[in-house]
């Protein structure tokens, strides 16, 4: 089933949405100017470079998990199971933040991350990341999806819904959309490109041609000089070449100029970049001078608002409603906290936190704490400047004339 059918058929025209995940995994499948799997995408520069500003700035992210009151106010949860094991170790070879990086991974590569629950009893004990590509979902009649499940031994397994938390990018409902997959004609664009400078480099440079003679040389000689000339057109060695008979050396193959490959790995990075939602400054493309600077503020935020915040509350959600049982969703909340992402410059936090404080937005020690400082003695007030009042109390303060005065006026 192709991109298309699975699109049309959202809107009631086409069969029903895929079965099997396979096909619509492989949905960008086509031809391209070199072959593209995982690894060969991965050794593209700008590829390795977005997956990896993406998995390793939600991975470091502080995750914390709140207790919701009647009034919806909240306080800081640190004693609930699940958060002992998403804040530290989720498994017993990874830190939190390396079992986000790898969920990360799966998910922006393949469009879909699969996590296995550890259970003991009803208790969740671990949580481990599977290997996208291992992994085929199926839709069942019934509405149920049976994850299925190829282990390093080469044996299958069927796991159900209730042992994989799935988590996935925007697609049919079944299955996310893989960027890679959906990129392949751009990353293999760059990859062509990237082995043509490579055979250019690895052959010093040197150009494949033909040589021109006035007479035509005998298979004899034909031989000696394809010896004598394959040296230097191959290779690194630079003797200087000497040609008799009149004969000229004609270069036949096209030039990096010719082939524009610096314009074409330009063009290759940018759509790379657009697969995944990064702008290309964030990668280190200083191709434009004025993305640096104050700009760099903006695009930041941009990324953030854009990227960043899908994820962050894709993941979010997704932990309450599959890692929690239904009746605690409305009793918590979960939260990556992007603030390390956005944080100001310190003359601008200032003045920031000198507002809020002044305005009883927060109290002092709040304001300490949100710069790392310990807490103060009668810190814990919220203060108000003393010259402001409502405008009822100055009305009652005003005094008034009797009618004798008004009278006497």
């Amino acid at each position: 089933m192709t991109v298309w059918t699975s699109i049309v058929s959202w809107f009631g025209v086409a069969p029903a949405e895929p079965k099997r995940g396979r096909q619509y995994a492989s949905a960008g499948a086509g031809t391209t100017a070199k072959p593209v799997t995982f690894d060969s995408a991965m050794t593209v520069s700008a590829v390795f470079a977005c997956i990896r500003l993406l998995a390793e700035t939600v991975s470091s992210l502080p995750l914390n998990m709140y207790k919701l009151d009647a009034e919806g106010n909240r306080t800081l949860e640190t004693n609930h199971d699940l958060i002992k094991l998403l804040k530290h170790r989720p498994n017993r070879r990874q830190t939190r933040i390396e079992f986000f990086e790898q969920l990360m991974l799966n998910l922006v590569s393949s469009g879909n991350a699969y996590v296995l629950r550890g259970m003991m009893g009803k208790r969740l004990v671990s949580l481990q990341v599977l290997n996208s590509g291992s992994i085929e979902p199926e839709l069942m009649l019934n509405g149920d999806i049976i994850y299925h499940w190829q282990k390093l031994d080469g044996t299958r397994q069927k796991l159900t819904e209730s042992e994989v938390w799935h988590i996935r990018l925007f697609g049919n409902g079944l299955m996310g959309l893989s960027p890679l997959a959906n990129a392949k004609k751009s990353i293999g664009v760059a990859i062509a490109g990237d082995d043509k400078i490579t055979h250019l480099m690895s052959n010093g440079a040197k150009p494949t041609g033909t040589l021109l003679a006035a007479n035509w040389p005998n298979k004899e000689q034909r031989d000696d000089l394809r010896s004598e000339m394959n040296g230097l057109l191959n290779g690194d060695q630079t003797e200087l070449a000497v040609l008799g008979g009149g004969m000229k050396f004609e270069a036949m193959s096209l030039t990096p100029e010719d082939l524009e490959l610096l314009a074409t790995r330009r063009f290759s990075l940018e759509e790379i970049c657009r697969a995944f939602g990064v702008p290309s400054v964030l990668v280190n493309d200083l191709s434009a001078s004025t993305v640096w600077g104050s700009g760099i503020d903006s695009i930041i935020s941009g990324f953030y608002k854009f990227v960043l915040r899908t994820y962050l509350e894709k993941l979010e959600l997704s932990i309450i409603v599959n890692l929690l049982p239904r009746i605690e969703w409305d009793t918590y909340e979960i939260e990556f906290d992007a603030d390390a992402i956005l944080r100001a410059t310190l003359k601008d936090r200032i003045e920031s936190v000198s507002k809020q404080v002044l305005s009883g937005f927060m109290t002092p020690n709040e304001a300490r704490k949100s710069e790392g400082r310990q807490a103060k003695p009668n810190g814990d007030q919220l203060l108000v400047p003393s010259n402001m009042t409502t405008i009822d109390k100055i009305l009652n303060v005003v005094p008034t004339r009797s009618k004798d005065e008004v009278n006497h006026d």
